[in-house]
């Protein structure tokens, strides 16, 4: 006889002790609730070891829900059956899971602890149906649980109405903690991450009662079933891909990074004026350590930063990227300092990459036309999933060519912070100034400066208050020549429109006099005419020039083109150069061979 610890009562055979925790699984589903302290990220984290030390690559590759179900054990069912969202009732209550009907296989949980489907259909402004199941529960803690185990986007959603009618539902002990509660009804908002995708058809039953708006990407906190990926660039025991940015000074400082495989612990950068016959400088660097669970083939790395400081502005310098033993360096490279004094320069604007071959055969191109440029920046979207680690080793490798001789400072695009869960990767990668609005991450938004120009990256994934008034203390107090913003949302398109970003960052724009805005997400390329509260002026002394451009192929423009826009291309791609001497702006939309297919002056 042993015991079994999920129920706390002895068993007698396999077979028995199957049945057994089968049957304590449908008590707590039907419960509602789960005993276990297990979260459901420790329990999926304990499943991915296991099934990493347990199965082949190929094995994880061919998971179906049947597999995963049989993998797991009950006592993790549980867990992933309760404890993926709970709740607070304080009256008797109905609850109803509205389930997109493009997910082929339901939630494991949800008829076994006792929904039923009914024949209501949601359907929201995109087309997208939801089947809608419903279960009663009497006042007290209310347990729901994953999406799935396959690999479906979309998360079900959740309303809330009393059994009794009339009767006032307050909800309480929301986990996820971060939850807002919306009247449902036509016009609700469903998705935090994607707020204008509101419903349109809601049942008379439903309407009124409370709805709880989630992240599409909660829906894969289980995946299993066609998630496990490869990166065509595991990380290995040499440094590489090897990238610069800026965290401090331009004209003192060099932020150099790598990546390693998670076996190296210790990194180290040497460095000096080019051509010098002196002694290499050396500073060391620590490693952060890197997990994509779902990545089979490098599930852990390490990212390596080195900040070198008291550089000499204006000044070449060579360097390489090695391991602490000094025992291997990769190819040597070569970065130059600001100037600490202006000075004519240029820098590279790019948008929409998406980690795309593409893209990076349009910037080496452009690169090697202008190797003058000093700096690049992505105005977002740089890659395609901002949370899948390989999206971000294809634009890094990519990029390597110029990002190893000159810093990447750029900025959040929608792709980037993906389905409500964050920008933690970029943020763990790019090492970028921290000197954002309190409010938000450090590195999110910031500000820095190169020659006679300051610029202003936004995140149009946070919150746009804090940054507004962010960006009003930064405009009082700047003095340079040129002040240009970049950010991913455009401000002016026939796309899409941002009123809020134009309320509360076009009027500082107008207010302060900002010279030039970049930005992108639409895939076309836009330049408006000098604009001042939304009308078009007579010069760019009055007003803010508007650009948003894409750096892979895109689709021509059919629309017509807006009043408000000067010049309007489509069939992309484009890499912008743009130059700065003293009191002249010259852009320069620009393609592979160089061709210019915009071109504009601004002078002070």
């Amino acid at each position: 006889m042993s015991a079994n610890p999920e129920c706390g009562f002895a068993v007698t055979t396999p077979r028995v002790g199957r049945i057994v925790a089968r049957l304590c699984l449908c008590a707590a589903l039907f419960s509602g609730w789960c005993a276990s302290e297990d979260t459901v990220a420790e329990v999926m984290d304990a499943v991915v070891t296991r099934l990493y030390a347990t199965q082949s690559e190929e094995d994880l590759y061919a998971l179906d829900d049947a597999k995963v179900q049989k993998f797991l054990r009950p006592a993790e069912l549980q867990v992933l059956a309760t404890k993926h969202w709970y709740f607070n009732a304080d009256v008797p209550v109905v609850v109803s899971v509205l389930r997109n009907v493009e997910q082929k296989v339901a939630p494991f949980w949800l008829e076994q602890a006792g929904f039923a489907r009914t024949d209501f259909v949601v359907n929201n402004m995109e087309g997208w149906s939801y089947e809608v199941w419903q279960k009663s529960f009497p006042p007290g803690l209310i347990g729901l649980g994953v999406n799935g185990f396959d690999n479906f986007r979309p998360h079900y959603l959740v309303c809330v109405g009393p059994q009794q009618p009339g009767a006032k539902v307050t909800l309480s002990g929301f986990h996820p903690a971060k939850q807002t509660v919306e009247e449902m009804k036509p016009g609700a908002m469903t998705y935090y991450d994607w707020s204008e995708l509101v419903l349109t058809d809601v049942p008379e039953v439903l309407r009124g009662q409370q709805l709880l708006p989630t992240s599409r990407g909660r829906g894969r906190e289980a995946s299993l079933v066609g998630a496990f990926r490869k990166t065509p660039f595991p990380s290995s025991d040499m440094p590489g891909p090897v990238f610069l940015t800026w965290s401090e000074d331009p004209s003192t400082t060099q932020n150099i990074q790598w990546r390693t495989s998670a076996a190296v612990t210790e990194g180290v950068v040497r460095f000096r004026k080019k051509g010098s016959d002196t002694a290499y400088q050396e500073v060391s660097a620590q490693p952060k350590k890197m997990e994509d669970r779902m990545l089979a083939n490098d599930r852990y790395c390490h990212w390596f930063t080195a900040v070198l400081r008291r550089l000499e502005p204006d000044t070449t310098y060579e360097y390489q990227v090695g391991l602490k033993s000094g025992q291997q360096w990769n190819e040597p490279a070569e970065f130059r300092t600001a100037p600490a004094i202006p000075k004519p320069f240029s820098f590279l604007y790019c948008s929409d990459t998406h980690s795309r071959k593409e893209w990076a055969d349009l910037l080496k191109s452009v690169f090697e036309l202008h190797p003058e440029a000093a700096f690049c920046t992505v105005s977002g979207d740089l890659v395609g999933t901002g949370l899948e680690r390989e999206n971000w080793d294809l634009f890094l490798t990519y990029g390597e060519p110029m990002f190893r001789q000159r810093p990447i400072m750029p900025a959040i695009g929608n792709h980037d912070a993906q389905y409500g869960l964050g920008a933690g990767m970029y943020l763990d990668i790019f090492g970028l100034p921290e000197n954002g609005p309190k409010d938000l991450a450090p590195e999110c938004a910031y500000t820095f400066a190169y020659s006679n120009t300051q610029f202003f990256i936004l995140d149009v994934m946070s919150d746009a208050q804090p940054q507004q008034a962010w960006l009003l203390d930064k405009l009082e107090k700047c003095t340079a020549t040129w002040k240009i913003a970049v950010f991913h949302f455009p401000i002016y398109s026939v796309e899409e429109a941002y009123p809020e970003l134009e309320a509360m960052w076009g009027s500082l724009f107008d207010q302060y006099h900002v010279d030039l805005a970049l930005t992108g997400h639409v895939h076309t390329h836009l330049r408006t005419y000098p604009l001042h509260a939304g009308k078009r002026v007579e010069s760019a002394a009055e007003g803010t020039v508007y650009v948003t451009s894409v750096s892979i192929p895109s689709r021509p423009v059919r629309l017509r083109k807006p009043d408000y826009a000067e010049v309007w291309l489509g069939g992309g791609s484009f890499c912008n150069v743009i130059a700065v001497e003293d009191r002249v702006l010259t852009f320069r939309a620009t393609t592979a061979d160089g061709t210019v297919k915009d071109e504009f002056v601004l002078r002070k």
